[in-house]
């Protein structure tokens, strides 16, 4: 069943930190990754800066990151002060993601923070939580999750605007 884990870490370099194991975990396969970014934000900065991780670079076919596009959506109507408009609220509920979710994103997502998004299809939840959990030195890490419908991913591209990928890759 796909997957929406986002990790949020109190300090601006965690996510940073848990990429690594999270690079580590799809190796080891413990969980698919369809797309992944980092969103990080420095001390001082105006806005996060976000860094997609998935799929890598050397993949031939780039396609717009579905997370990256719900970010944007979710960041521009908090930063706003508006609700999302209503339609986009179907939809990514539809899709499996409540909008509870992403007003909980969007208010850990501060100056000092950072967060760690993963759009995922199998996964191993007893290995995953504990490696990412690890070595958590200063700060603190909360985890959000959503269980996507299996269509999911497909669905969250349409809620964001996005076409679907021309090879059927997320």
């Amino acid at each position: 069943m796909p997957t929406l884990t986002v990790w949020c870490y109190g300090t601006p370099l965690g996510a940073t930190a848990g990429s690594v194991r999270l690079r580590r975990l799809e190796q080891a396969r413990a969980l698919e990754v369809i797309d992944a970014i980092v969103v990080s934000w420095a001390p001082g900065a105006h806005r996060p800066r976000v860094t997609r991780l998935w799929p890598p670079a050397d993949v031939g076919t780039r396609v717009p990151s579905v997370l990256v596009a719900l970010l944007r959506t979710a960041l521009l109507a908090s930063h706003n002060g508006d609700p999302l408009p209503a339609d986009v609220v179907d939809r990514i509920s539809a899709a499996g993601v409540e909008p509870a979710l992403l007003d909980a994103v969007t208010a850990r997502l501060v100056p000092r923070t950072s967060a760690l998004l993963v759009l995922s299809g199998v996964e191993d939840l007893s290995v995953v939580v504990p490696s990412v959990r690890q070595r958590i030195v200063s700060g603190e890490v909360t985890l959000l999750r959503a269980d996507l419908p299996d269509d999911g991913p497909e669905l969250l591209r349409t809620a964001v605007g996005l076409e679907p990928p021309p090879t059927g890759r997320q």
